[in-house]
């Protein structure tokens, strides 16, 4: 048959990566070139730039770069080590703990069935 068309669809905003060190790896986000990490020590000569449907904009994950990964500027002032206080959602918490006790008896039930099998095996 053969083997098809690529195709990109390119916007004509250029927008550069916003990089974050992530433990011993790095992230590039939020970049509308394809390309745009090739250059960047940590993704050179790899093609890892994904967009997810719906997206407008191109991420990129590199393993264990630690020592190349470098933070932009732009993204020391919105950095994770500062302290934002998160407000509860009074039905996300409902929800969370009914779920909880949904498994507590799902657990339950298992237990028993496997309890009740043996014992029927035993006799």
């Amino acid at each position: 048959m053969g083997s098809g068309t690529k195709l990109f669809v390119k916007s004509k905003e250029i927008k550069p990566p916003s990089i974050y060190k992530v433990n011993d790896s790095c992230l590039a986000t939020d970049f509308t070139r394809y390309n745009a990490v090739d250059g960047i020590p940590p993704f050179t000569g790899q093609n890892l730039s994904v967009r997810y449907e719906g997206d407008k904009t191109y991420s990129a994950f590199a393993w264990g770069a630690e020592q190349d990964c470098e933070e932009t500027d732009n993204c020391k002032e919105g950095s994770s080590d500062q302290d934002i206080e998160v407000e509860s959602d009074e039905k996300m918490n409902f929800m969370s703990l009914g779920i909880f006790w949904l498994r507590i008896i799902f657990l339950k039930t298992v237990v028993f069935n496997v309890l009740m099998t043996v014992k029927a095996w035993m006799s």
